[in-house]
């Protein structure tokens, strides 16, 4: 032998009540002494599977996923595709499985498992594995991928045996069942034919399109029962396509690199020289920023527009115009200005005139959000002058989101829509499920690749989940960081928006809660209004607010156009002009000052549950500064552990004490939050009292 001889890897490394295990792993799943196996694991080839477990007498397994992959068993078929295979090739599988000796199950819809546990189960004895292994050839077969495996037997350790039998009991009561009604119809065919030799059809012998229609079906029907999060399936699906995706492009990105830095010499390769490959730093560095494919497409489609800081004014490049960018100029007549100025009149009236309710307040925010927009191609310049006048901590101040939230049919969409005209976009607004990917890479290069375009991101229907994981970070980084021109998000989301306190701080949020009548004769009477009133509308508006927007700004004092508690303080003053300028007297939807909504509304939301469920609100004394307090558990109250949260996150953060389970809150700033005088529940109550004594 070699003195240099490679040393022996050892890569998968088990531990057998607490020694080193050196045998083969297929020794530990020990069928004579052990005449049950439970598993939750990974199990990337049915065929491997069954060469492990077919000789124990009952088997339950739930199906676990790759860490790096989802196996969507609701509605992929392949598994069931391979166990058909299986059983029609080994009669010994088909018998335990038709006798109901094999049980296969798989988590729910929007659920993952990364769990690796092994259970085998003999009279009064138990042997238990965990540790990072899968059910796998590659895992199993100690070869160029390293693993662990901790192994006990209750005999040693009967504690830790225990503690996984009821974790495998916990996982199993929230999984279900795989081998479903259409699985059971064609083995038991396949078990009838074992048992009488009679000749089945091709059909019969595989698992054919319509038998994994039928299976989809039955699996879906199984998974109405149970409350199953079908958002977060979609949400799965698009994560694992975007995965893919991005890989793809690492991958290619790779490539090129390769092919830059290394070279051919004669029958082998080789690394280009040092001199060479600092030459080719600045291919390197567009191979490194190539942005993602998908990304690259949504940006092309959005409106370009950009501040030129020599001259002091705006370009715009639209799509069709290729390379060409030109003066984003206001030309119009007075007439023009003035017939679109009426047209947004309309618009905003008809929030009024055709909600049900007819609540004036909701023209206010219909407006702000308008305002708002028009606006934000300023911001950039706006947190540039509180970053270099006011102090770098204050950034974050200036919202560069915008979310439009409540209730359905209250007319975000219709906002959303109505703004896109009003700012002449030439493409439909984005939806969130187009553009999400689990990294946010599309919205993140709307921010940072977008070549400092200021022009709107305008996205319909985010989900929840924009708010958590990497879409809070990418909110954290875009409002504490950007100064460089940039665009803003304007977005609607639906009524179960929530969000933690520091992406709340961070965001500007609108609450829509007026429906429009669903009825007939209402949409009909809305339409011919919008017809006659509203019509067709373009940016002639938002060129000319533009337009008096620099000019003003250049008039002003460094910090005089904006105030860092009203970013558009400048913009209600144009409005204002611009509305007695063509004679109108300034309309009671152009707010004085900011009308963001969520903590109002969660002030209403916390007023209702503090008067239905008083009884929960448990008065205690702190006992450090002696401060009344109110203990809330809200699991208790909602038994769902997502709408707890969610309420959790609609008080301010100056009234929470503590954001455990359960919720502690100052007594007297909360039940100032809520606008509710301590005494003012039981004064009904003590006059009652009196007046029946």
């Amino acid at each position: 032998m070699s003195l240099f001889a490679p040393k022996p890897v050892k890569y998968l490394n088990i531990t057998y009540n607490d020694d080193i295990f050196n045998g083969h792993v297929e020794e530990l799943f020990d069928y004579n002494n052990f005449n049950e196996i439970k598993i939750v694991s990974y199990v990337s080839s049915i065929d491997f599977f069954f060469k492990i477990v077919k000789n124990f007498k009952k088997i339950v397994a739930i199906l676990g996923e790759e860490e790096t992959a989802q196996e969507f068993y609701t509605i992929n078929t392949a598994v069931e595709e391979e166990l058909i295979k299986i059983i029609n090739a080994d009669e010994h599988i088909l018998r335990l499985i038709s006798n109901g000796q094999v049980e296969l199950r798989y988590m729910k819809s929007g659920e993952k498992i990364h769990s690796k546990i092994y259970i085998l189960s003999g009279d009064n004895i138990h042997r238990v594995m965990v540790g990072s292994a899968n059910l796998t050839k590659s895992a199993f077969s100690n070869h160029k991928q390293y693993e662990e495996l901790i192994v006990y037997d209750s005999s040693y350790n009967d504690k830790f045996c225990h503690f996984y039998l009821k974790r495998f009991d916990e996982i199993y009561e929230n999984s279900v069942n795989f081998i479903n009604n259409k699985i059971k119809q064609k083995i038991n065919k396949l078990a009838v034919n074992a048992n009488n030799v009679i000749l089945l059809s091709n059909n019969d012998k595989v698992f054919t399109v319509d038998d994994k229609i039928e299976s989809i079906i039955d699996k879906i029907n199984n998974e109405r029962t149970l409350n199953v999060d079908v958002d977060s399936l979609i949400m799965n699906i698009t994560e694992e396509k975007e995965k893919i995706s991005q890989k793809a492009i690492e991958i290619e990105k790779i490539e090129k690199i390769a092919q830059n830095i290394i070279r051919r010499n004669k029958n082998s390769f080789e690394f280009e020289t040092k001199e060479k490959v600092i030459k080719i730093k600045d291919k390197l560095r567009e191979i490194i920023s190539m942005t993602h494919k998908n990304s690259q497409n949504f940006i092309n489609k959005r409106n370009y527009l950009y501040f030129n800081f020599t001259d002091w004014r705006f370009y715009i490049k639209k799509e069709e115009q290729d390379n060409l960018a030109i003066v984003y100029s206001c030309d119009d007549s007075q007439e023009k200005v003035k017939d679109a100025l009426d047209r947004l009149i309309n618009f905003v009236n008809s929030y009024k005139e055709f909600t049900i309710g007819q609540d004036k307040e909701v023209c206010k925010r219909v407006f702000e959000a308008i305002l708002y927009a028009f606006t934000s191609p300023f911001f950039f310049y706006i947190r540039q002058n509180v970053k270099k006048n006011k102090s770098e901590e204050k950034i974050a101040e200036i919202p560069i989101i915008l979310i439009l939230g409540g209730n359905a049919n209250t007319g975000k969409t219709k906002l959303l829509l109505f703004i896109n005209r009003l700012l002449g976009n030439n493409y439909a607004i984005f939806n969130y499920k187009d553009i999400y990917t689990k990294s946010q890479r599309i919205i993140y290069d709307f921010f940072y690749a977008g070549s400092n375009n200021v022009f709107p991101i305008l996205i319909d229907e985010i989900h929840n989940n924009f708010f958590r994981g990497e879409g809070e970070k990418l909110i954290k980084s875009i409002t504490n960081t950007c100064v460089e021109p940039h665009p803003c998000l304007i977005g609607t989301s639906n009524v179960g928006f929530t969000a933690e306190s520091q992406i709340i701080r961070r965001i500007y949020y609108l609450h829509f809660n007026s429906p429009f009548p669903e009825d007939k004769y209402s949409k009909e009477q809305a339409e011919t209004y919008f017809e006659k009133k509203v019509g067709n509308v373009d940016d002639t508006l938002f060129r000319y607010f533009l337009s008096n927007f620099l000019q003003k700004m250049t008039m002003t004092k460094n910090d005089e156009f904006y105030k860092i508690e009203d970013p558009l303080y400048l913009s209600r003053k144009i409005f204002a002009e611009m509305f007695e300028m063509f004679g109108y007297t300034v309309p009671d939807f152009l707010s004085e000052k900011p009308c963001g909504d969520y903590y109002k509304i969660g002030s209403q939301e916390w007023y209702a549950l503090y008067l239905a469920k008083n009884k929960e609100f448990i008065k205690k004394k702190d006992k450090e500064t002696g401060e009344d307090c109110l203990i809330i558990n809200l699991q208790d109250i909602y038994k769902d552990e997502k709408y707890a949260e969610a309420m959790k996150n609609k008080l301010p953060p100056s009234i929470i004490k503590s954001s455990g389970t359960p919720l502690v809150v100052y007594k007297d700033r909360f039940l100032e939050f809520i606008g509710k005088k301590e005494d003012s529940l039981f004064s009904s109550f003590r006059f009652f009292w009196k007046k029946r004594n």
